[in-house]
């Protein structure tokens, strides 16, 4: 397991000037997450009362957990469970192509999300609950994809938002959903405030956390040579997965715009919620500083 340095002081001053988010478990709240300066970064959310966006997460025998628990990393420890540097890693994956359109049965909206994965065809709509189901990951089948490794990268994705209005109380329909691009808070010192766009690509890693495997989802910056981001600083789930409060998508900056810059990036959304399948895991989210109706929502759907 590799040993990440002591967080840099402009990170604490990133922390305290953005906002302090917490992983603990609250009663919501109307402060912005640190790293971030609204609820998205491309999007101008409404917040008007109307039914709450539970749908897209679905009520499937797939689904695990439900209990609300705190994310283990706050994004201020100096030492890592897992990561990349010093350790015995894999990567298991296998080609993909572009298949037929689905139904969101979420939406009842059709739209192109399919692909093919050996003659079969996957459901790549990460808002569809029918996306990822089957015989869910049990921990011995973790510790098999392990099999003996410190960490396995298992697939890539992209986390996914979409948008909808909700007039006067009543909600329409969630727009066509589209790449999600994070606006990250990369210093703010005095009078100057600087962002940086990230696309919300991720990674879905199993990783040995002290003899017991749990699955990291973590932007795919976290395996560049210079981050300092281990596997434990991820969004991080048990088997079978809990609900994570207040969940972090970080992000770091390799090369950031000036040499006080922040590297290590940080968003905040609520109510990660993970289901897990046969080879398969899906991944939905709110906005953080929203309250119901949400306006937006992320998902994100892995096969392998």
């Amino acid at each position: 397991m590799r040993m990440r340095p002591m967080r840099t002081g402009a990170l604490l001053v990133a922390a305290t000037l953005a906002g302090a988010c917490s992983d603990d478990v609250s009663d919501g709240g109307a402060s912005g997450s640190a790293g971030s300066r609204g609820s998205a970064s491309t999007t101008d959310a409404g917040t008007t009362s109307a039914s709450s966006s539970d749908d897209a997460r679905g009520d499937t025998s797939t689904t695990l957990g439900g209990s609300t628990t705190a994310e283990g990393s706050s994004g201020t420890s100096t030492d890592a469970t897992g990561g990349t540097d010093g350790t015995t890693a894999g990567t298991l994956g296998e080609g993909t192509s572009e298949g037929s359109s689905t139904t969101d049965t979420s939406s009842g909206e059709t739209t192109d999300a399919g692909s093919s994965s050996g003659g079969a065809v996957v459901n790549d709509d990460p808002f569809d609950p029918a996306s990822c189901g089957g015989v869910p990951l049990s921990l011995e089948d973790a510790a098999a994809l392990l099999a003996g490794l410190d960490r396995v990268l298992l697939a890539n994705a992209t986390i996914q938002v979409r948008e909808r209005t909700c007039p006067a109380g009543a909600c329409g329909a969630w727009d066509e959903a589209y790449d999600w691009v994070i606006t990250y808070l990369t210093w703010s010192g005095g009078v100057t405030t600087a962002y940086k766009d990230f696309q919300a690509d991720m990674q879905l890693v199993v990783f040995d956390d002290g003899g017991t495997p749990r699955l990291s989802l973590q932007h795919v910056t976290f395996d560049v040579p210079s981050s300092t981001y281990g596997d434990d600083d991820g969004m991080v789930y048990d088997l079978p997965p809990s609900t994570i409060a207040y969940p972090h998508v970080r992000a770091y900056d390799e090369a950031p715009d000036s040499q006080y810059y922040y590297q290590e990036l940080d968003w905040q959304v609520r109510d990660g919620v993970l289901t897990v399948g046969e080879d398969c895991v899906r991944w939905v989210a709110d906005p953080y500083i929203q309250q119901p109706p949400f306006t937006e929502q992320y998902a994100v759907v892995f096969h392998w």
